[in-house]
C-alpha cells in the first residue's frame, strides 16, 4: 500500500482518497431547505432558513468544485448544522470549504464553526469576513467568543465576488484544559500537496476547551454584521496525510449501443468494502445511484472492476464512483469525459424485461427519427388492454415500464406502431 500526501478532501479525482467525518456538496434540488437533507435548523426564529441555491462554485483541482449547488449565507436568519459521522476529541480536525463572499461589513462576523455534539451555542473555531478600509476583505479566527481570545484578522487581500477554498483546522492540545487551537488556511489557486503554514493563527483563548466537536455550523447573524456570501463543498476529516484506502489507476467509458461499460483499474486497496456507481443527467440536478461492485478489502496488487450501465435512454450522462471503506468512509472518483447516447440507425421493439413478470416489466424501443408512436397492450382475444405510448417522440432510445397490476395471469402481446414500422412481441404475465 502506498502512501501519498493529500489536503483534506483535496486531492486529485485519479488517484487518491480521504477518511471523511462529513461530507456535503448540496447536491439536491435548488429550492430546498436545509433542514430536508440532515441538517439542523436552530435559533433564528424559524425566519430565513438556509436554503440550496444555484449555481454551485468552481475552484479548480478541488474534488468538491462544481458538484451540485451551494448554500446562500444571509442575516437575522435560522443557523444550522450538521453532525459528524463520529465525535472528535483528539488530535486535529480540518474542514474544508469553497467561499465566495458577496458583500461583508466593517465590523464583521463569523459565517460558521464547530459544535460540540450537545450543543448548539457553543462555537468554537469561528470564521470571520469583514469589509475593510481599501473595499477588499479580509478572513478572521477565533476559538470562541470575541472576549475570550479576541478576533484575529489577516490580510485585507481578497474581493468580494471570487471564490475561495478555506481550511478552518481545530487542534486538541492537553497541556491545560485552555489550550486548543484554531488556525485558517486560505487559499486562492491550486491545492498543494502537504499542508502550509497558516494564513491566519493559531490562535487560543481563555475559554474553556470543548469536551468534543461533533458538528459543523453555518452561521446567519445580523444586518449590521453578517455578510451575504456563497458557501459549497463542505469536508471535514481528521489529517492531512492520509494512507491510501485505494489508489486508483484508470477510469474509462466504452459506449456499445445503447450500453456504457465502464472500467476502472486499481493499484492497491486497504479496507475497500466496494464501488458505487452513480449517474448523472445532463441538465439534471442530483445523482442516482445505479449499482455496486464489491471490492477485495485488502490487497497489495493490480486489480480491474467494471460495471454495464444497460439500455440507457439517448442523451448525455456523467458517471462517479463512490469508493467505500469498511468503516464507513468513503471518497468520489469522476470519470473525466461524458458520455453521449446517440440515436439508433434503425426501429427496434426488444423483449420485455423480465418475462414472465409481476407485475412490472420493462419495454425498450428504438426510434432511427421522430415519430408518432403508439406503444399498446393486448390480450390473447386481441382486445387492446392498455395503451402505454400515445405521442410523438424524437429519435432516440426509449425504456417505458409497464405496471400490470390491475391484469389477471396470462399471454399478452405489445406492438410497436409507427407510420413506417409495425412491431408485436409476446410476454406472459404470471401472479
Amino acid at each position: 500500500m502506498k502512501n501519498l500526501i493529500l489536503i483534506c478532501c483535496m486531492i486529485f479525482a485519479t488517484s487518491q482518497v480521504f477518511a471523511q467525518i462529513l461530507d456535503e456538496n448540496f447536491d439536491y434540488p435548488a429550492g430546498d431547505s436545509l433542514g430536508s437533507h440532515d441538517w439542523i435548523s436552530f435559533s433564528g426564529g424559524a425566519t430565513n432558513r438556509l436554503l440550496i441555491t444555484s449555481p454551485g462554485l468552481i475552484y479548480n483541482d478541488y474534488p468538491k468544485s462544481d458538484i451540485g449547488f451551494a448554500t446562500t449565507l444571509t442575516s437575522t436568519g435560522q443557523d444550522a448544522y450538521k453532525s459528524f459521522i463520529s465525535n472528535q476529541s483528539s488530535g486535529s480536525i480540518y474542514a474544508s470549504f469553497m467561499v465566495r463572499v458577496d458583500t461583508a461589513k466593517n465590523s464583521g462576523d463569523y459565517f460558521c464553526s464547530y459544535l460540540s455534539s450537545t450543543s448548539t451555542t457553543g462555537f468554537f473555531g469561528r470564521c470571520y469576513v469583514r469589509k475593510t478600509s481599501n473595499d477588499n476583505i479580509a478572513f478572521g479566527i477565533s476559538k470562541t467568543t470575541s472576549g475570550s481570545g479576541g478576533i484575529l484578522y489577516g490580510d485585507s487581500v481578497y474581493t468580494t465576488g471570487i471564490t475561495y477554498l478555506l481550511v478552518l483546522k481545530y487542534k486538541f492540545n492537553t497541556c491545560s484544559t485552555t489550550d486548543d487551537e484554531v488556525s485558517l488556511i486560505i487559499l486562492t489557486s491550486g491545492v498543494p500537496s502537504v499542508e502550509p503554514p497558516p494564513s491566519i493563527g493559531p490562535v487560543t483563548g481563555t475559554a474553556s476547551d470543548p469536551a468534543d466537536l461533533g458538528r459543523f455550523a453555518l452561521r446567519q447573524g445580523t444586518t449590521s454584521s453578517s455578510p451575504i456570501l456563497r458557501l459549497d463543498g463542505i469536508t471535514v476529516t481528521k489529517d492531512w496525510n492520509t494512507a491510501l484506502p485505494v489508489e486508483m489507476s484508470l477510469f474509462s467509458s466504452f459506449v456499445n449501443g445503447r450500453n456504457v461499460s465502464l472500467f476502472w483499474t486499481v493499484n492497491s486497496e486497504e479496507n475497500n468494502s466496494g464501488f458505487e456507481i452513480d449517474r448523472a443527467v445532463s441538465n439534471e440536478p442530483g445523482w442516482q445511484k445505479i449499482g455496486f461492485v464489491n471490492g477485495n478489502g485488502n490487497i497489495n496488487f493490480q486489480q480491474n472492476y467494471s460495471f454495464v450501465d444497460r439500455s440507457v435512454s439517448t442523451g448525455v450522462y456523467y458517471y462517479r464512483l463512490k469508493q467505500i471503506d469498511f468503516n464507513g468512509s468513503y471518497k468520489y472518483y469522476f470519470l473525466n469525459n461524458e458520455v453521449q447516447i446517440g440515436v439508433p440507425n434503425k426501429y427496434n421493439l426488444s423483449q420485455n424485461f423480465p418475462n414472465p413478470f409481476n407485475p412490472s416489466t420493462v419495454i425498450n424501443y428504438d426510434l432511427p427519427k421522430a415519430a408518432d408512436v403508439q406503444l399498446e397492450l393486448y390480450d390473447i382475444t386481441g382486445k387492446t388492454v392498455m395503451r402505454v405510448v400515445n405521442e410523438k417522440q424524437d429519435a432516440g432510445y426509449y425504456s417505458v415500464k409497464l405496471n400490470a397490476s390491475q391484469l389477471s395471469s396470462g399471454v399478452y402481446f405489445y406492438s410497436l406502431r409507427t407510420n413506417d414500422f409495425l412491431n408485436t412481441k409476446r410476454m406472459l404475465l404470471v401472479k
